[in-house]
């Protein structure tokens, strides 16, 4: 399968990421050429956060849960779209110390995907120069594929 019919698309707990979901729905609904694995990252709570083990534990399984969730429904609105179920995967990936684009571009590089679809939050330039972007960040930084932002 030529490397532009792979589709990775990225969820999380905004509503940006499944509106992006929805749009690549519209876009491919009903076609049986592409392939799409949807991917969420997972990473674990900070320690400064939650200072104890069980308070950690318990937001790590709320949080997985929660990203399980998303990538289930993002699932049911692709098949819903009629894009065939079995061209349809999803992975929670567990960021290892990386930042949540890099986790994205890095399973792009070994997923050999094509597109690379993200949601953007809008969030403000103050909190973007603060913490980052991951849309931006996927944009400035991706080679050898599309990246589609949907806003």
């Amino acid at each position: 399968m030529p490397i532009w019919n792979r589709i990775l698309a990225t969820v999380d707990e905004h509503d940006s990421s499944l509106d992006a979901v929805r749009y690549l729905a519209g876009v491919l609904g009903g076609s049986d050429a592409c392939r799409v694995r949807i991917m969420s990252v997972y990473q674990a709570p900070e320690p400064d956060a939650h200072p104890k083990q069980e308070e950690r534990a318990a937001a790590a399984a709320q949080r997985k849960e929660l990203l399980l969730d998303r990538l289930e429904e993002a699932r049911q609105i692709l098949v819903g779209a009629r894009i065939a179920a079995y061209n349809v995967s999803t992975r929670l990936e567990e960021s290892g110390g990386r930042t949540i684009a890099e986790t994205i571009m890095a399973a792009q590089r070994q997923g050999g995907f094509g597109t690379i679809v993200v949601g953007r939050r809008g969030v403000s330039k103050a909190e973007e120069f603060l913490f980052g972007s991951v849309s931006n960040s996927i944009v400035h930084n991706a080679t050898d594929c599309a990246v589609w932002v949907i806003n």
